[in-house]
């Protein structure tokens, strides 16, 4: 997973994603435990300012996820001119091999506040998300299936230099699940990157509490059609030991219709062992 800011500005950085009256977008990635995470996207310019899309994926590991756990998307993006707004319906149909699943919502707006030009600006994002789940729990010395919900609160700023550096510094606070504070979670089915960015490609299913995060990016035009980027994020858990992840990555412009992003992440909960994961994100504009 990647910040939507972040995101956004290295696609709209290339004149082929400007332009596009529609895009296709494959995002892959594998690593430790057999890691299997895969996501399909379609996305529609249903008018000047308006992107609508829709969106499935599934994740699928070793340890715990043997069986693949499906999610969809509709996300809708309005642009203006000092303001945005983003909202992203999600829904995780409850599995038959985990007896799990969520669904809920996560909304953003974006507001400039110093916007010199394309290469010089200053952007704040607030967002909040919300997701009700249904996951089986240890009570006592069996798993029983309960219904709780969740909400998250995230703060990011970016900043960008003469359309050549980038810098982005998030955090995020998530509330008390409602009934599950003394419980053990058992294989819960939603990916916690749904409700604030955690600097992760696997999927994260323990509760958060909060997450600090940041990211670096280079523009490397004229020379390359390419960004180069970096990121680093702290994740502390309610009920699990606190982890470090960190990516590097690198967005090439393959053609004047196309978009590959291959990136690297080191995930590591205290206490544990440096897990390894890789990403493949390919974009074909239209």
């Amino acid at each position: 997973m990647r910040t939507f800011l972040l995101a956004a500005l290295l696609s709209a950085s290339f004149a082929s994603g400007a332009n596009a009256a529609w895009w296709l977008e494959n995002d892959y990635s594998t690593g430790s435990n057999s890691l299997k995470k895969e996501s399909f996207s379609v996305f529609v310019k249903a008018a000047p300012r308006l992107v609508v899309g829709a969106n499935t994926a599934f994740y699928r590991d070793s340890a715990a996820y043997r069986e693949k756990v499906w999610s969809f998307r509709a996300p809708v993006m309005y642009s203006g001119d000092r303001i945005s707004f983003s909202l992203k319906p999600f829904l995780y149909p409850v599995n038959p091999g985990t007896r799990s699943g969520a669904s809920g919502a996560k909304a953003y707006t974006l507001i400039s506040l110093y916007e010199e030009s394309e290469d010089n600006y200053l952007r704040a994002t607030l967002s909040g998300a919300w997701a009700g789940q249904k996951a089986r729990v240890l009570d006592g010395a069996l798993p029983e299936r309960k219904n709780f919900s969740q909400a998250a609160y995230e703060a990011q700023v970016e900043k960008s230099y003469f359309g050549q550096f980038y810098f982005l510094a998030s955090g995020a606070a998530f509330s008390k699940p409602s009934g599950v504070t003394n419980h053990t979670l058992v294989t819960p089915a939603l990916d916690q990157n749904e409700l604030a960015y955690l600097g992760t490609f696997r999927q994260v299913s323990a509760l958060p509490d909060w997450v600090l995060a940041i990211q670096v990016a280079r523009n490397m035009r004229p020379e390359f059609d390419s960004h180069v980027y970096a990121g680093y994020s702290k994740i502390s858990f309610r009920r699990a030991n606190a982890a470090n992840s960190g990516v590097v990555g690198i967005k090439l412009g393959l053609n004047e219709k196309s978009l590959l992003d291959l990136a690297y992440n080191a995930y590591k909960e205290e206490g544990g062992v440096w897990k390894n994961y890789y990403k493949m994100l390919l974009q074909v504009f239209f």
